[in-house]
């Protein structure tokens, strides 16, 4: 096991997912005024499945190197 790997995907990780979290709060809000549609929020929501998958992967091959 790679503790520091560990540490550094979870801290990247952390960094990248409150950009991503910020961008989906603007665009609810921006969804709420209905100056967008619900396909950009869906857009959006599986971008964030394939950012979290991505570190999953990351996470799991930093724990068994």
């Amino acid at each position: 096991m790679n503790v520091s790997a560990l540490i550094a995907v979870a801290v990247f990780a952390a960094v990248l997912l409150s950009i991503f979290g910020a961008l989906y709060i603007g665009a609810s809000r921006s969804y709420s005024k209905g100056e967008m549609d619900i396909e950009g929020i869906r857009l959006l929501r599986w971008a964030l499945a394939g950012h979290i998958t991505l570190y999953l992967l990351l996470a799991i091959t930093a724990f068994l190197t």
